[in-house]
């Protein structure tokens, strides 16, 4: 229905309406249906009033009732309210919009989302492709098929079938056949897209979590190029060619000039798809301008390599069709010299609306292969599929600066961004909003560096601005245009109107710490938002553009908008230099309400951004879903309709992600809604943006970390549904059954998800919750625990024995035998017996008291070299392997550098007894895990004289545990894991020498958390020429769960590769040793061993005279 507009509009609305001539005809059945060409004719509608007239042309069809919508926008100047009479929930839980009058056949399938029943095509596609894709990268389960329904947006579509391809082989053999079949598929990469891109009620083909598949890559000569394959993530690209330029002492450091918020997750497929920018690429970088080749399979499946002239030209004789529909086009757009200037400005901002259009006007006609390569970009794999890609990378300057300035309101702020846009090269523009700032007052360190934003006006606002430079002249030049600019137009700044400042005020910072704070803001205004919203509800992100000239304009309306319709949590901020906002707001989605209130606000900010302000409506996220309904309302019905020929010739059939960029459906943005419902404190706060995917130990093996969390919340709703029906029943008890392995049995519960995750959720907590809950039933188990706890003394003394023994059988019978009869107990014993491999250590030595200091050494200040050292049980029992040169165990290793620095050792009481707890508390008892760690803390107590003595633990993820179960805060600051105390404490008290030519290094996930990557490095790198890290996020071991589970570790080390010069490996985690050893045939061991070799006491300086 029409908002209240008078008689008057009403009949302009008739007018336009019945100028379009005769009524387009009904596209309800399907996408594949020809778009509708406008014809000619008066009309009808005797005796009837002129709202009566109105509304039957808006009910008719739905394509007459968007262009309805547009004209009353655009006549009117008023935005159009969409009415919503119903809402829906589906069987998997997404919300949708009912529009009166439509109906759903069940079993009857249509080319439309919600209306792909199964009819025989999808078996018949899967017999065909199991001839060539096996059984184990199909996924049908309720568990995997919903944990791929959803993305980083906020919508949700659940696949019938999920695909794991590996090669550009896959795809070109998988698209015939869904062409014969007539089955739609999707592709997608990472799933961090924001627009509902990357879903699909049909089938999905998984490109990543694919093992090694999809991420080779090529650096070209100093890196100025670089072949990529889709499944490698973005910042993964930038650390390869900084790699590369470190090797080979390169003048010059590049990156690729994509930079999204999401570059160290997102990868290169979407990126392409999406054509994505950032915050420092703007346009002029983005994919579209810096994207040289790319191999691209097409829908029949053959392959066009832009690279290769021969693919070109064959191409072009074998595609006559295509090559002619698309150069037909791109002459009517360069000809109609109206059309060709609306393409032409809206590309000069951020847009990514619709098609790249713009590669119909940059590209001469008898160019049609370039033309054809830059329409691929952007499309959001609804033209083809993008295999491989070459881009021409960008510089990336060393030596930076950073300034945050602020200004008394909106359009100081945004007319200083169009000052620096069109007078200086600046590099990089954030804009920050009132409701950004009031953010930033919270952090402590921002405010030291701009002190006055905190009380701020109502309509403050600020630039963040970042200068790059070759060197540092150079950088002082672009600092220097930066502040004249600004100055000669007489700008007023500070956060006060009341309280003028200078731009003096506001300085660029060199400092690195300084810059990092000043960037970290701007990145944690997502998940602050995410953070902070009411349970229940979901973080959405909408991506508007416009001519920097009409920012100021265009904010203030956002702002006005936003207030008007309750959304007091929004903020705006983006990409200052482009015109490119983001709106970030909480919204739910659990009453026809809640979605009545989207709605209205979507048609409001589409007319606000699009027709108002002649901007894009997204600027760099991609259309997908989203805002396909609005693609003619921005870009006029000539412009639209051009897109759908495009279509037409690439996807005649529409198999390649039918729906997406273009849709017929008006309300396609309000259907399919994801809920987000509340399930547990731990993850409440999740977005489900996916970052925290690349971190995963079992993200190629089960699910990760976004898809536990989303899984959990399916079946949290399902239980607490008053009255369920017998298939939500169904779909709760298999969800369930699935997800005991899937979900929480393959959680290595490392935590390492948190450290990516913009909310800081540690699934590992839900998943130790889920298993604690478990364990309440299990009697059986609790008493185990507690009679293992009581008795730890027997474990510590018995363990060492037995893994002796099982090492005598390894040297007689050979590692075949071992390793076959403990995977078969390991099966038969549902996963409690441990798999056998040769790097299985031998029992550690028995723990001595430290040898006596006669006597101990004192620091400048007086501080006696005194420690208290806790062995964990994990070195207590576990010695070097037997393949190992070394056969020292960790403990004695350490007590000798204890020695060489002069320092008195103290052993805590009952340490032979004693245990963090972890062991417990990752199977979920609680109970025995508390009793262990209190009567560590007790024991480290007394050693430490109340925390006055620094304690080492020997084990990384030990140490950490201990820090998160003290309740006594002297404790905390008293604890250190060895790397950590050694760079502290010893390194000035021993003497280096390098013995080694290179070593690997693997970082356990406990210390990471703890930020001591840097300190492990550089305590290696006195010890060997060069230090490899290992490059795994987490190894996947977590305790002793990759033993019982080995296609974890197994999954999460394939990515191992480590060179071949490489023979020693090195970290602080025994079971991380393990596996590491086991994975890439060389030994792991503690890093201790390393530096205890490398070091000798460091003399004393009146000897060391003396000697001279």
């Amino acid at each position: 229905r029409i908002c209240p507009m008078g008689r008057k509009n009403v009949s302009r609305l008739l007018r336009q309406a019945q100028a379009w001539g005769q009524q387009v005809r009904s596209l309800t059945t399907s996408n594949a249906s020809a778009h509708p060409i406008p014809g000619s004719g008066s009309g009808s509608g005797a005796g009837k009033s002129l709202k009566e007239k109105a509304d039957e042309i808006l009910s008719q069809n739905q394509t007459t009732r968007r262009m309805a919508q547009t004209a009353v926008r655009t006549e009117t100047q008023q935005t159009v309210q969409v009415h919503v009479p119903a809402v829906k929930t589906d069987l998997f839980g997404a919300i949708s919009v009912v529009p009166e009058g439509e109906k759903i056949e069940e079993g009857v399938y249509k080319n439309v989302d919600g209306h792909r029943f199964e009819d025989g095509r999808y078996a018949r596609f899967m017999q065909e492709i199991s001839s060539f894709i096996p059984k184990e990268r199909q996924y049908t389960d309720p568990v995997r098929t919903f944990a791929y329904g959803t993305d980083a947006s906020f919508y949700r579509l659940n696949p019938k079938l999920v695909v794991k391809i590996h090669n550009e082989e896959d795809v070109k053999r998988i698209l015939p056949i869904a062409k014969k079949h007539g089955v739609p598929v999707t592709f997608r990469a990472a799933g961090t897209s924001l627009s509902g891109q990357a879903l699909t009620d049909s089938v999905l083909l998984k490109l990543s979590h694919t093992g090694k598949n999809f991420r080779n890559f090529k650096i070209h000569g100093d890196g100025s190029q670089i072949t990529v394959e889709p499944g490698l993530i973005a910042g993964e690209v930038n650390r390869l060619l900084a790699a590369h330029q470190r090797k080979h002492k390169l003048p010059i450091q590049y990156k690729i000039g994509p930079d999204p918020s999401s570059i160290d997750s997102c990868m290169i497929g979407g990126i392409v798809a999406n054509n994505s920018s950032g915050m420092c690429c703007g346009v002029s970088q983005n994919t579209y301008h810096t994207l040289k080749d790319m191999r691209i399979v097409l829908v029949d499946g053959s392959v066009l390599d832009t690279a290769d002239p021969a693919s070109c030209a064959s191409f072009m004789k074998t595609h006559k069709r295509l090559v002619d529909g698309v150069v037909d086009i791109a002459r009517r757009v360069q000809a109609d010299k109206e059309l060709a200037a609306l393409i032409r400005r809206k590309f000069a901002i951020k847009c990514t609306t619709g098609y790249s259009l713009n590669a119909l006007v940059d590209f001469p006609l008898d160019n049609p292969i370039e033309i054809i390569k830059h329409l691929m970009i952007g499309s959001e794999g609804t033209f083809g599929f993008v295999s491989q890609a070459t881009y021409n990378t960008v510089p990336e300057w060393p030596h930076k600066a950073s300034a945050f300035i602020v200004f008394p309101d909106v359009r100081a702020a945004c007319k200083g961004a169009s000052i620096l846009r069109n007078e200086t090269a600046v590099d990089a523009v954030e804009l920050f909003d009132r409701a950004s700032l009031r953010e930033c007052e919270a952090d402590e360190a921002m405010t030291k560096l701009v002190p006055d934003i905190k009380g701020a006006d109502p309509m403050a606002a600020a630039l963040l601005i970042e200068c790059r430079g070759r060197d540092d002249g150079a950088l002082q030049g672009s600092i220097d245009e930066v502040i004249r600019a600004l100055k000669r137009h007489g700008l007023p700044f500070g956060a006060k109107a009341a309280a003028p400042q200078k731009i003096e005020a506001y300085p660029f910072h060199h400092d690195a710490k300084a810059c990092k704070t000043l960037w970290d803001v701007r990145k944690g205004l997502i998940p602050i938002v995410g953070a902070a919203r009411e349970p229940g509800t979901s973080m959405l992100i909408e991506d508007v553009a416009c001519p920097v000239d009409k920012l100021a304009d265009m904010m203030i309306d956002l702002i006005d908008m936003f207030q008007r319709y309750s959304y007091h949590d929004a903020s705006c901020f983006g990409h200052a230099l482009e015109g490119n906002l983001h709106l970030v707001f909480s919204q739910g989605f659990r009453t026809k309400e809640e979605v009545q209130r989207f709605a209205d606000m979507m048609e409001e900010m589409c007319y606000i951004v699009a027709t108002k302000h002649s901007g894009s409506l997204k600027g760099e996220h991609g259309t997908g879903r989203n805002v396909a309904p609005f693609v003619e309302m921005e870009w006029g019905t000539k412009a639209y309709d051009l897109m759908w020929e495009l279509k037409g010739l690439f996807d005649p059939e529409y198999v390649l992600n039918p729906g997406v960029v273009l849709n017929r459906d008006p309300d396609l943005h309000i259907k399919a809604l994801k809920p987000s419902p509340a399930a547990s404190p731990i993850v409440n706060r999740c977005i489900e943006c996916g970052f925290c995917e690349s971190n995963c130990p079992s993200r190629d093996v089960t699910l990760t970390p976004r898809q536990r969390i989303t899984v959990f919340r399916e079946m949290h709703r399902l239980k607490e549904l008053p009255a369920p029906s017998p298939a939500e029943q169904a779909r709760l008890k298999d969800l369930k059954g699935g997800y005991e392995y899937q979900g929480a049995d393959t959680c290595a519960a490392d935590g390492m998800c948190q450290e990516k995750c913009p909310v800081k959720i540690n699934t590992g907590d839900l998943i130790k919750s889920i298993r604690a809950e478990e364990m309440k039933d299990e009697k059986g188990a609790t008493a185990t625990a507690k009679f293992l706890a009581d008795n730890f003394g027997l474990v510590n003394a018995g363990v060492p024995k037995f893994l002796n023994l099982v090492n005598m059988f390894h040297s007689i019978l050979g590692p075949k035998p071992l390793t076959a009869v403990s995977r078969w107990l390991n099966g038969v014993t549902d996963h409690v017996v441990p798999v056998w491999n040769p790097y299985m250590p031998k029992g550690a030595a028995p723990l001595k008291a430290p040898a006596p200091v006669p006597a101990p050494a004192v620091d400048a200040g007086g501080i006696p070299r005194k420690v208290v050292y806790m062995p964990s049980c994990v070195t207590r029992m576990m010695g070097p392997s037997q393949s190992d040169y070394e056969t020292a165990s960790v403990h004695e290793k350490l007590l000798s550098l204890f020695a060489k620095a002069g320092y008195e050792v103290i052993i805590p009481e009952g340490a032979s007894s004693s245990c963090c707890g972890m062991m417990f508390n990752s199977r979920g008892l609680k109970d025995a895990a508390a009793q262990k760690g209190a009567e560590m803390e007790a024991a480290l107590l007394k050693a430490s004289q109340g925390g006055k003595l620094p304690i080492v633990m020997d084990t990384s993820p030990c140490l950490s545990q201990v820090k998160a179960s003290i309740s006594e805060p002297s404790l905390r600051f008293a604890l250190y894991e060895p790397v950590e105390f050694i760079r502290h404490f010893l390194v000035d008290k021993l003497e280096f020498k390098k013995v080694r030519g290179s070593v690997a290094i693997h970082v356990p996930c406990s210390s990471k958390k703890m930020g001591i990557e840097e300190s492990f490095a550089k305590l290696a790198g006195l010890c060997a020429d060069e230090v490899v890290p290992s490059g795994i996020p987490c190894c996947g071991m977590a305790g002793d769960r990759g033993l019982r589970f080995p296609e974890l570790t197994g999954s999460s080390l394939q990515h191992l590769n480590l060179p071949a010069n490489c023979k020693d490996g090195y970290s602080t985690s025994r079971t991380c040793e393990m596996s590491l050893s086991n994975h890439s045939g060389i030994n792991f061991r503690g890093l201790v061993y390393l530096i205890d070799e490398a070091t000798t006491p460091k003399k004393a300086p009146a000897a060391a005279a003396a000697k001279k």
